[in-house]
């Protein structure tokens, strides 16, 4: 059985690899890894504070208006890991932004590298277990989304700090850019 299962994953790897697309064995990955990493976009109603993470829905937002984001990494194995996940030389995750045809969005040009998420301070480098972490992101820092049209945004980073270990991906949003002069959605 085990055999059948490994085997299955490295077809499945070899036509990722081949397709360019990310492994068809993701909730394998996302099981083996030691947290889980969630996104959401819109806050709790009545709230500033407190991110809904458990109905992230449709984010609506204007074009030209910042797309703020938070991702939320908890810990879910038996001892304590890195509060931050390695990218490069630094540390966050990385975002895949999708238009409506599934093409990645544009990247500014003044951000030429990964997109990653490192912003706040960090008062110690572990996550005990059960523990999590919230990390902000506007992703119009570092993406061309100024154009009217819906979109997926998707948060990922490797299980370990190893660029080779399996990658774990967040639940997908929609985001829905309005034109400027749109009225607000209800």
């Amino acid at each position: 059985m085990r055999k059948t299962v490994i085997s299955a994953c490295c077809l499945a790897a070899i036509f990722a690899v081949a397709a360019s697309r990310p492994l068809v064995c993701q909730e394998a990955a996302n099981a083996q890894a030691p947290f889980t990493l969630e996104i959401a976009g819109n806050l709790i109603p009545g709230s500033r504070e407190e991110w809904d993470f458990s109905d992230p829905g449709t984010l609506h937002r204007k074009a030209g208006e910042g797309v703020f984001v938070m991702a939320r990494k908890t810990n879910v194995s038996d001892h304590p890991i890195t509060k931050g996940t390695w990218v490069g030389k630094f540390y966050g995750y990385h975002y895949d932004v999708l238009d409506s045809s599934g093409n990645p969005v544009q990247r500014k040009p003044q951000s030429g590298w990964v997109m990653y998420s490192n912003r706040g301070p960090v008062k110690s480098l572990w996550l005990q277990p059960g523990e999590s972490l919230l990390t902000g992101d506007d992703l119009t820092d570092w993406l061309e989304l100024n154009q009217p049209g819906t979109y997926t945004i998707q948060a990922w980073a490797n299980a370990w700090d190893d660029p080779k270990s399996p990658i774990v991906r967040s639940n997908t949003l929609t985001l829905v850019i309005e034109p400027a002069n749109a009225a607000a959605p209800h």
